[in-house]
């Protein structure tokens, strides 16, 4: 599993914060960058999965930004600036 650490942009808080003020920026104008619109996206789609499941009400913010970023790996490969995936390579 790949494990970013704190301060990349694939942390998973904030990576979360950043998808979540992505999709709200959503709500108000078109956004021209394709890494905002895929994280809006990538989160709208965890949180699609996790609302669809029987235990929802035990699923926590770090459950979905986890499962957004691993689920769009290789879509978020060029944010991450820790070294997580070189260091999962190896």
């Amino acid at each position: 599993m790949i494990v970013h650490e704190p301060g990349c942009m694939l942390y998973s808080r904030g990576w979360l914060q950043h998808a979540i003020a992505a999709a709200g920026r959503l709500t108000h104008e078109e956004l021209e960058g394709g890494e905002d619109r895929g994280s809006a996206e990538a989160l709208t789609d965890a949180l699609a999965r996790f609302a669809e499941q029987d235990d929802w009400d035990r699923v926590t913010l770090k459950d979905i930004a986890d499962h957004a970023t691993l689920m769009n790996r290789d879509d978020f490969r060029s944010m991450c600036t820790c070294g997580a995936f070189e260091r999962a390579s190896e």
